[in-house]
């Protein structure tokens, strides 16, 4: 199992993952919310994975790869 960590300026926020979109101006089509909140490391099994928030965030969502036993983190900001 591997241990992923989405950072954002809040606490709490709903982190969503999807397929990867096409281009980084666009959002993920069809969110799925993961269960998962900003700023508390959550257990996956090891795969690559696209997030976002449910909130307005910068970028609009970024590609982790997840590795057994290696701590993964991501990082958004609010957007302007």
């Amino acid at each position: 199992m591997a241990v992923v960590l989405v950072k954002y300026d809040t606490d709490g926020v709903a982190i969503v993952t999807g397929d990867i979109p096409p281009d980084p101006n666009t959002p993920i089509a069809e969110p799925v919310d993961t269960g998962h909140v900003t700023n508390q490391p959550f257990i996956v099994a090891a795969s690559m994975y696209c997030y976002g928030l449910a909130a307005p965030c910068t970028p609009l969502w970024q590609v982790v790869q997840a590795i057994d036993d290696v701590p993964a983190e991501i990082t958004f900001t609010r957007a302007p």
